[in-house]
């Protein structure tokens, strides 16, 4: 066919050939989509390499582990500082066993059967009388001393050596260790740890300290507080570092009462009571009527015949055993620093309580002197606590109390003596503002004046 004869039919044959070049591209995508359609269905997956995958798990268990060990690490030391600290048991000071007890028991054994009759009794009397003429022989002051160190033998087992270490430097710039002894007694056993009362001098700002138990052995001690008006410290130690042995040989000491000590009875002196360790000394208390004056305390002392030095330290004890006083060379008269003295023991009960459970000791800063009611009708001065002096920066002189001074009550209660203003101040707290009565001496006599005191902790 010629060109020409398709410009009649130009349109229909132009729609023809459209047609068919569509059909046609139809047919190439089919074809196309065919071939694409042919290459998905024949691929095939790479196969797995089970050498590479184990090696990978391996790879992740390890760090797991890692991760594991990191994390239990960085709990264990962390933990601490996020759980609530475990309570620690308060230390209890027990009194001893009655000291009406005792003061009753001494009458009753004077007081003779009625069963024994009259002429039993003169004739106890007159054998008694004839028997103290004789003199001792050997073996009844051995028998004696048997019964005084049988005595002695319970209350030793709560009597500790303590020591103190410290690292210093001579002059040549050579290091050397300094030590520093003295004895203490078991106070307390809470179960977890035991608490031992002993002088603060030997425990001051020192490196380490050791404590030595009745049976000998030897564990680290750790400081708790101290009392400087008393010169007295509580360490602690830990019970789990002591072998069952140690733990069984240990015994808390017994306190007994002082005011049932009387001139001229038989006390025992165990500790250090001349600087020598582990020494057991029998003697007599000579007074019982001395009273030493701390900052608002007092403590009534016992003397007694048995020699000592300015190193002394231990616990005095009755023939029960019991611990009647703490040795306290620091308080004797110039006359006594020859011989033992020793602190009340009825006096230290509260303290030693306070020091074992680390408590604040309330004070409101003045030394004096109890004003009785005779004292008072003698020298004019109003029954109270007469202030001798006020310690520097205390809750007392920031307050305007002033010595001559006389304290007659804190808060609504009246405080006539010092024993009562020590546990009025113990049942208080640090920066608890309270009220003092005092009065104080003016051309026209005593005037009361109130002072607003804010108490301090030492």
């Amino acid at each position: 066919m010629g060109r020409d004869i398709r410009i009649q039919g130009k349109r229909r044959s132009y729609s023809w050939s459209q047609k068919q070049e569509t059909t046609r591209m139809d047919k190439k995508k089919d074809h196309k989509q065919d071939e694409y359609d042919f290459y998905r269905e024949v691929m095939k997956k790479k196969p797995l390499d089970k050498r590479k995958i184990a090696i990978s798990m391996a790879g992740v268990a390890a760090g797991a582990v890692l991760f594991g060990v990191i994390a239990a690490f960085v709990f264990a030391k962390v933990e601490p500082y996020f759980e609530p600290e475990e309570e620690q048991p308060r230390v209890s000071i027990v009194d001893g066993t009655g000291t009406d007890e005792d003061e009753e028991k001494e009458p009753q054994q004077e007081i003779p059967e009625e069963e024994n009759g009259d002429d039993q009794t003169d004739e106890s009397d007159t054998t008694a009388a004839d028997t103290s003429k004789e003199p001792m022989t050997l073996q009844e002051y051995s028998d004696l001393y048997q019964q005084i160190s049988e005595a002695a033998s319970e209350p030793k087992r709560s009597v500790v050596i303590v020591q103190g270490f410290t690292n210093d430097v001579d002059w040549m710039n050579n290091s050397f260790e300094d030590e520093k002894q003295a004895s203490g007694f078991v106070v307390a056993d809470t179960g977890k740890e035991y608490y031992v009362l002993t002088e603060y001098r030997v425990v001051d700002t020192v490196n380490r300290i050791l404590v030595t138990f009745c049976d000998g052995n030897t564990v680290d001690g750790h400081f708790v507080k101290q009392d400087a008006a008393t010169g007295l410290a509580v360490i602690q130690i830990a019970r789990n570092d002591l072998g069952k042995e140690t733990r069984d040989a240990i015994a808390v000491g017994e306190l007994g009462s002082a005011s049932s000590v009387n001139q001229g009875d038989l006390v025992l002196a165990l500790g250090s009571p001349s600087g020598y360790p582990d020494s057991v000394v029998c003697g007599r208390v000579t007074s019982t009527t001395n009273v030493k004056s701390t900052v608002d305390s007092e403590y009534h002392l016992l003397t007694t015949d048995i020699m000592g030095n300015s190193e002394g330290s231990g616990v005095l004890v009755n023939l029960d055993g019991k611990i009647v006083g703490v040795i306290a060379q620091s308080f004797s008269g110039e006359a006594d620093t020859g011989v033992v003295t020793a602190l009340s023991i009825s006096d230290l009960r509260k303290l030693i309580e306070q020091l074992s459970n680390n408590e604040d000791l309330i004070y409101l800063g003045v030394r004096g002197q109890d004003i009785s009611s005779s004292l008072s009708q003698k020298t004019g001065i109003p029954t109270g606590i007469y202030v001798n002096s006020v310690e520097e920066d205390s809750p007392a002189m920031n307050a305007g109390i002033q010595n001559g001074d006389v304290i007659v009550k804190v808060g609504n209660e009246s405080v006539e003596t010092l024993s009562r203003l020590r546990t009025r101040l113990d049942q208080s707290k640090k920066d608890q503002k309270i009220k003092v009565t005092a009065m104080r001496k003016g051309a026209e006599g005593y005037v009361e004046i109130v002072f607003d005191v804010t108490l301090d902790a030492l």
